[in-house]
């Protein structure tokens, strides 16, 4: 076994909130290793095991933004009431490109989806200690089906990443997630855990802002898209695009090309 993959399970559990711009989270605890997944700004998460050097910690994102490994190095260690407390505070997701927080003097960029626990008995004096540059909005408002394919069509050119989370990089799954977080929704990270979620509508009940899920003949899922309206679908190929697409032409029944059946639609927003 190579150095600082043995690793031990925790007896208590550790909370954690992340402080820089982009945590990522890594597959297997060691250099090289690739991202399961990445946690933006202001993001919380608990730790429940570590190596057994204490150089690596696996840690869980909260609402589903994905688990991996992470550097200790990179934790910022929160106590139990202030991550319950946190939990549950009012919160605000930037929208900006790129918005800037001075903390203590000092800035950090933040990405969209980024976390602002904007309550004012947060544990830190926003007046005193912050000031933020950009734009958020108030993730307790749940936006419309179009304002969905809004926001989703911000991310157009941003590349392709396995584990990304990010305009610099993301995946289908994540891709989605970012999405409908901004929008005030909570929906999973990864392509497997979509399968279960929200309700099964079809083809002839998709409306704007439901997510395909996309298969082989086999009816093994691939990938995932956002349903734009009007014929067309936004989703991550190589980068976030725009592709034209016709409901009849897609149907398992009519389509026995491999990794081109949609397998389901999902309808994430509730009423």
């Amino acid at each position: 076994m190579q150095n600082g993959t043995s690793n031990e399970w925790l007896s208590e559990r550790i909370y954690g909130i992340c402080r820089v711009t982009l945590l990522p989270m890594y597959r297997e605890p060691v250099p090289g290793s690739g991202m399961s997944s990445q946690l933006l700004f202001g993001e919380l998460y608990q730790i429940r095991r570590r190596t057994k050097e204490g150089d690596w910690l696996f840690a869980e994102g909260e609402n589903q933004a994905g688990s991996g490994w992470i550097l200790a190095s990179q934790h910022q260690e929160l106590e139990e009431g202030g991550f319950e407390f946190l939990s549950q505070a009012a919160l605000h997701v930037t929208t900006s490109p790129i918005s800037k927080l001075i903390w203590d003097k000092s800035p950090i960029y933040l990405l969209p989806g980024s976390q602002l626990h904007a309550d004012r008995n947060e544990l830190f004096d926003w007046g005193a200690s912050f000031f933020f540059e950009g734009e958020s909005r108030p993730f307790s408002e749940k936006v419309t089906r179009e304002q969905l394919v809004t926001i989703a069509s911000t991310f157009i050119n941003a590349p392709y990443l396995s584990g990304g989370r990010s305009i610099f990089g993301l995946f289908g799954g994540s891709w989605l997630q970012l999405v409908f977080k901004i929008g005030g929704y909570r929906v999973p990270n990864y392509l497997s855990t979509f399968l279960t979620a929200g309700e099964e509508v079809g083809l002839s009940g998709m409306q704007a802002a439901d997510v395909l899920i996309f298969g082989n003949e086999l009816g093994i899922p691939s990938r995932v898209g956002l349903y734009a309206g009007e014929g067309r679908l936004l989703l991550v190929d190589g980068k976030v695009r725009f592709e034209a697409f016709d409901p009849d032409n897609w149907s398992a029944s009519k389509n026995k090309s491999r990794d081109a059946q949609v397998l389901h639609v999902k309808n994430l927003v509730k009423k």
